[in-house]
């Protein structure tokens, strides 16, 4: 009796073993960063999934060929999801950075649980990285924040700014491409803010 009552607790222990090693797996899980890929007159177009803002960013270490740009979940700030912007290719160019406004297809709901509040998106700011051979759209809820003048004393509009212009500057080195005094956000947000 005592020798079943030993082999049920190892199978117990073995199964228990092999939960933990399942829900490793499961955070390990890559998700794609990108909602949409497509081709428009011979470009390719990619759309990420709506974020955040910025978690960090910068030339891979491992690999000097690469930038890349990691961006915080719109639900979870501490879900971190990462795409690359690789080096240029034969006849590719690197044409710059733009920001904008498009409207969603669908409304899009979103819930903060710190501030208990539900809002809906119907439209969203992106930041554009523009290749001759194609685009990488890149959807941020926190840009809306620099469009508001009210906010501009605020801790996080003035992090979210530097860390955007940090993006430029950072980029355009990347790139060996000449970055136009102040960087490019400024005159976006002169235009847009109310």
């Amino acid at each position: 009796m005592t020798a079943l009552l030993e082999r049920l607790k190892q199978k117990q222990k073995e199964l228990k073993l092999n939960l933990d090693d399942k829900s490793k797996f499961k955070k390990e899980k890559k998700t794609n960063v990108f909602s949409k890929i497509e081709e428009v007159k011979g470009r390719k177009i990619y759309h990420t999934k709506i974020f955040n803002d910025f978690y960090t960013f910068g030339i891979s270490k491992n690999e000097p060929t690469k930038f890349f740009i990691s961006l915080r979940g719109i639900f979870n700030i501490e879900d971190i999801s990462m795409f690359h912007l690789f080096s240029l290719r034969e006849d590719d160019e690197f044409i710059g950075i733009y920001y904008g406004i498009r409207k969603l297809d669908k409304a899009f709901i979103v819930k903060n649980f710190n501030k208990k509040e539900t809002y809906t998106l119907r439209k969203c700011e992106y930041i554009e990285f523009k290749f001759k051979k194609g685009s990488v759209f890149c959807y941020l809820n926190g840009l809306h924040i620099l469009l508001k003048k009210d906010k501009i004393n605020s801790s996080y509009y003035n992090t979210l700014l530097n860390i955007i212009l940090e993006l430029e500057t950072e980029l355009y080195i990347f790139y060996n491409k000449k970055l136009s005094k102040g960087g490019i956000i400024p005159e976006w947000i002169k235009k847009r803010q109310k």
